[in-house]
């Protein structure tokens, strides 16, 4: 259950009136009856660079905004034009996106992808996203990479395929397929620019 900004205020006042010694006492029993929303709640947004970036208080090269997406140069590219997308609003993983922030999410990337093959000559372009620390994720914020890729340029990508038998990949297949959210739909990504709908920087 969210809290109330009434209640988290009352929280915050019941801090302020205690004595330095005793606040950090309080704060462990209240953060001990609420859940882990809540706590985030309590806590304000995330200071992680890319909401701070979102904020205007990191400066970034910026090549695409809107009142939802942020799309900026990396500052530590893969190759020549790389950009990271990020929803302004902080989300850790994928699976915290709504259908449709995660459907603005891909388009950016998808328009991001069209203006560098047109504006930096890019043979081709890799989307690359880490949703969890297993996952590669090093960002506390999720990104999706988008990365102009041309010849010989070094980067490379890959794993070491593992063989399964036809009974292991359909049991997989049915346990993704049961645990999917079918009340949401899909959306299909290929179908989601428009030929005019270009607001990327391509200098």
């Amino acid at each position: 259950m969210a809290l109330t900004p009434e209640r988290i205020k009352e929280i915050k006042q019941e801090l302020e009136e205690l004595a330095p010694e005793e606040q950090q006492k309080r704060l462990q029993e209240l953060l001990a009856t609420l859940s882990p929303e809540e706590r985030e709640q309590l806590a304000g947004k995330p200071q992680c660079p890319f909401c701070m970036i979102a904020d205007g208080k990191i400066p970034a090269t910026k090549v695409y905004e809107d009142a939802e997406i942020l799309a900026v140069l990396d500052i530590n590219p893969a190759t020549p034009g790389h950009t990271i997308a990020f929803t302004k609003e902080h989300y850790a993983k994928l699976e915290e996106l709504s259908a449709d922030e995660t459907q603005k999410l891909f388009k950016t990337a998808q328009k991001a992808a069209k203006a560098m093959t047109s504006g930096l000559n890019a043979a081709g372009v890799n989307i690359y996203l880490a949703s969890g620390q297993t996952a590669g994720q090093t960002a506390p914020h999720l990104l999706v990479n988008i990365i102009p890729r041309y010849e010989n340029d070094g980067v490379r990508f890959g794993w070491q395929p593992k063989k399964q038998t036809d009974e292991e990949l359909e049991n997989i297949g049915k346990r993704i397929s049961e645990n999917l959210e079918k009340e949401k739909p899909t959306v299909a990504i290929t179908e989601v620019v428009t030929e005019d709908d270009d607001d990327f920087i391509t200098a």
